[in-house]
């Protein structure tokens, strides 16, 4: 049954973009219902869905990524920067 699906606190982390802590910590909070199983926490997928139904802004931000420059003459930095120079 897919509604059985369970996910481990790892994989729910990665599925996220969080980091792994902060899913231990929504199960220690209470946040996300979890079940020990031997000694690994397992959530079902409908749990999941749950709370971030309640949630929404939890996990990656949906934004458009920014490009890195080309080359660095794009930024002009090199053209602007003075050495630095240190004080006694």
């Amino acid at each position: 049954m897919i509604d059985d699906e369970t996910l481990t606190l790892p994989q729910i982390a990665e599925l996220l973009g969080v980091n792994p802590s902060t899913v231990r910590w929504w199960v220690s909070q209470k946040r996300l219902a979890a079940h020990m199983v031997g000694r690994r926490w397992l959530v079902r997928r409908q749990d999941l869905e749950q709370m971030l139904a309640t949630a929404p802004r939890i996990g990656r931000p949906h934004h458009t990524q920014q490009t890195a420059p080309q080359d660095l003459t794009e930024l002009d930095l090199v053209s602007q920067t003075e050495p630095l120079r240190h004080r006694r």
